[in-house]
């Protein structure tokens, strides 16, 4: 009983957690320079939405975002307590992840948003053609 009681936590996480740690470092597909933001991304109302998990940030010190030859970049630092925890799953210093921007992306109309940890993104669309255009070959 001794033994048991003095043993906080067991030796080995959760098998689910495994599979967490696994999407942490870049997922399945292996997005990202560096481990750690979660994205959903989805089209609506004519723009390119883009949700990242950033919980207990400051977007104006811990944030940026930029976008360069069609890449939005996240770029997050998140800070480590003062006080000393007994255990932590928190993942402190550089977070990132660089998301390809779709065709018809507008980098001149993009749009930034932090609420209750989540910031999301939004990129103007311009509407893309739905039928294939025809070139014409010209014979020399």
């Amino acid at each position: 009983m001794a033994a048991e009681a003095s043993r906080k936590y067991p030796i080995f996480p959760p098998f689910t957690e495994w599979f967490d740690a696994f999407a942490l470092l870049g997922g399945w597909d292996g997005k990202g320079p560096l481990p750690g933001i979660r994205v959903e991304e989805v089209v609506e109302d004519g723009a390119f939405v883009i949700h990242a998990e950033l919980p207990g940030l400051d977007p104006a010190r811990d944030i940026d975002v930029k976008v360069e030859h069609g890449v939005l970049t996240i770029h997050a630092e998140r800070h480590p307590d003062r006080r000393e925890p007994q255990r932590s799953e928190f993942r402190y210093g550089a977070l990132a992840r660089a998301i390809r921007l779709p065709i018809g992306s507008r980098d001149d109309d993009i749009a930034a948003s932090y609420e209750d940890g989540m910031l999301t993104v939004r990129v103007a669309l311009d509407p893309v053609p739905a039928k294939p255009r025809h070139i014409p070959i010209e014979r020399r």
